[in-house]
C-alpha cells in the first residue's frame, strides 16, 4: 500500500508540475514570438527557464534528498544533452549551427558548476555564486541573439487572464513538487533503491520529460531553433540560476558517487552535445550516438 502511494504521488506529482508550466510556457512563448525574438533565442529564453525542476530540487533539498536534488540539476542536464537532443535528431533530424554565444555560455555554466560541487560541498556561498553567475551568462546570450524584425498586428493578450495562468502554474508547481518528492520517499524506503541513484536517473528523467517533448516537437514541426534554444538555454538555467536556487534553499552535502562519476559524465555529455551542435547538423547518426551516450552513462550509474 505504502509503495502504490508512493508510484501514485510521483506520478501525480510529475503530472501536476508538466502541466502546470504548459499554460505559462505557451503565454510566454507567443508573448517573445510577438516581439519578434529569434527561435533560438526564444528556445534560450522563454523555454530554458525549468522552474519545474527547480521546485523539485528546492522541495528534494529541504527534506534532506540530496540525490534526488541534484538529478533535478545535474541529472537533468545530463539527460537532455544525450537522451534528448538524440531522440530530437531520431525522430527529426535537422541542420542549425548555435549562436557562438549561447555554445560558450553553456560551456562556462558546465565549467562552473563542476568547479563548485567537485570538493563535496555545495554551500548557501556557493548559492550565490551560482545565481549571480547566471546574470552575466544571460547578458552574453542576449547580446549574441540573432535579431529580426517583429511582426506586425499581433493581439496582445489579455493581462488579467495571463495573471491568473502564472498563479495557477505557480500554484501547481510548488503540489506537483511536493508530491514528487514525497513519492521519491516512499519508493526509496519501501524498495530499498539508493537515493543517489534514484534522483539522478529516475528524477531527473522524471522532470526532464517536458523539455525532452520541447525538444523533439519543435525539430518535427520544422522549427529546430527552438530545440536547439530551449537544450543550450536549460543547460545555462539548471546548472547556475536553478542549482543556485536549489542551494541557498538549503546546503547540500554531494554524495561521494556524484563527485566521482556523474560531475565527469557531465562535463562529457555537455562536450560531446556541444561539439555536434558546433558542427550544424544533428542527424539521426549523431542522435544514435547521443542516445548510447547516455546508456553509458546509466549504466555506469547502476554498476
Amino acid at each position: 500500500m505504502s509503495l502504490a502511494l508512493g508510484v501514485g504521488a510521483f506520478a501525480g506529482g510529475l503530472w501536476l508540475l508538466v502541466e502546470s508550466v504548459e499554460g505559462l510556457v505557451k503565454s510566454l512563448r507567443a508573448w517573445a514570438l510577438a516581439s519578434g525574438l529569434s527561435g533560438v533565442f526564444v528556445g534560450a529564453f522563454v523555454l530554458g527557464f525549468d522552474v519545474e525542476s527547480t521546485a523539485a530540487g528546492v522541495a528534494a533539498t529541504l527534506k534532506n534528498l540530496p540525490g534526488t536534488a541534484l538529478g533535478a540539476t545535474v541529472g537533468s542536464a545530463i539527460f537532455l544533452m544525450t537522451a534528448g537532443l538524440g531522440i530530437a535528431g531520431l525522430i527529426a533530424p535537422f541542420a542549425i549551427r548555435p549562436p557562438a554565444p549561447l555554445l560558450a555560455a553553456g560551456a562556462a555554466a558546465t565549467a562552473l558548476c563542476i568547479t563548485l560541487t567537485a570538493d563535496g560541498e555545495l554551500t548557501r556561498l556557493d548559492g550565490g555564486v551560482l545565481v549571480a553567475s547566471f546574470i552575466p551568462l544571460v547578458a552574453l546570450i542576449f547580446l549574441g541573439r540573432p535579431r529580426t524584425e517583429p511582426p506586425r498586428d499581433q493581439h496582445q493578450a489579455r493581462r488579467d487572464r495571463l495573471a491568473l495562468r502564472i498563479v495557477g502554474g505557480i500554484v501547481g508547481l510548488l503540489v506537483g513538487a511536493e508530491l514528487l518528492v514525497f513519492g521519491t520517499e516512499r519508493i526509496v524506503h519501501e524498495l530499498g533503491f539508493s537515493e543517489s541513484v534514484f534522483g539522478l536517473l529516475v528524477v531527473a528523467a522524471a522532470v526532464s520529460f517536458e523539455e525532452v517533448v520541447l525538444e523533439a516537437l519543435p525539430a518535427f514541426r520544422g522549427f529546430p531553433e527552438l530545440s536547439v534554444g530551449n537544450a543550450l538555454g536549460t543547460l545555462v538555467f539548471l546548472l547556475t540560476g536553478s542549482l543556485g536556487i536549489i542551494v541557498l534553499a538549503a546546503p547540500i552535502d554531494v554524495p561521494a558517487s556524484v563527485t566521482s562519476y556523474h560531475l565527469s559524465a557531465l562535463g562529457l555529455a555537455v562536450t560531446l552535445a556541444g561539439a555536434l551542435l558546433g558542427r550544424g547538423r544533428i542527424g539521426r547518426t549523431e542522435g544514435t550516438v547521443l542516445l548510447t551516450a547516455y546508456g553509458f552513462y546509466v549504466g555506469g550509474t547502476l554498476l
